[in-house]
């Protein structure tokens, strides 16, 4: 059941996790997802033509072995105006590995939720990026990063992302926007992966990566409690 869950936001990631009084329990898959944006965030400002996901999916398998890894890119055919909470739901489903259900779910709540909802301010401050321009991608453009990691338990992730080029800013609620027919510019890029966590790989380092996101968590992370306490109103 949905209200069996609980979501963090972390950076530009929407975190599920099954409903817990011990969220601490679920600090290696928080600390780890942190530091590999922050990661990639760093090497892509120093070398914009990276690919932000390889940056940071490269940091994750440091400590967490994928087991699975899917990923595709399409170019954008529609001719009518689309919601960006359908577009989310379609693209974030696309070669998915699981969980696509919760997923949906979770954004169709957030997507009723204020743009001044402090989580949702963050979420949003993480998503959007100004975009490098190139031949095919005429400036002023927005690249839009979103992450949506399931975490089944503390040691196993069910990860999605998608990012791609718009022409207009991010609305204050990113599920809340209307999509005009090209608005969104060249491809859309979606990678789905599972992973557990390897012991062998992280604890000799799990206090030393605790450190050094330790201040990043205090303005990264934020809980959306709301969310979880409006799950029991969607039909299943």
């Amino acid at each position: 059941m949905a209200s069996d869950f609980s979501v963090l936001i972390v950076g530009a990631s929407i975190l599920i996790l099954p409903k817990t009084d011990r969220v601490e329990i679920y600090d290696d898959s928080v600390n780890s997802i942190l530091l590999a944006q922050l990661v990639a965030n760093k090497k892509i400002e120093k070398e914009p033509g990276l690919n932000w996901y390889d940056v940071y999916i490269s940091v994750l398998d440091d400590f967490w072995l994928r087991h699975q890894k899917t990923r595709q890119t399409w170019n954008v055919s529609n001719s009518t105006e689309e919601t960006s909470l359908e577009f989310f739901s379609a693209a974030l489903s696309y070669g998915a590995l699981g969980q696509t259900c919760t997923v949906a779910k979770v954004l169709a709540q957030m997507g009723r939720m204020s743009g001044d909802e402090p989580a949702i301010q963050l979420l949003r401050s993480h998503m959007a990026a100004p975009a490098a321009q190139s031949a095919t991608v005429p400036a002023p453009s927005t690249t839009v990063r979103l992450l949506v990691t399931y975490a089944d338990s503390p040691s196993s992730i069910t990860t999605s992302f998608v990012e791609f080029s718009m022409r207009e800013a991010v609305a204050a609620n990113p599920f809340l926007q209307a999509y005009q027919p090209d608005n969104v510019e060249g491809l859309v890029q979606a990678n789905h992966a599972r992973a557990s966590l390897s012991e062998t790989r992280y604890g000799p380092v799990r206090d030393a990566i605790a450190l050094k996101v330790r201040e990043r968590r205090a303005i990264s992370v934020a809980t959306l409690t709301s969310v979880a306490s409006r799950f029991p109103q969607l039909p299943e």
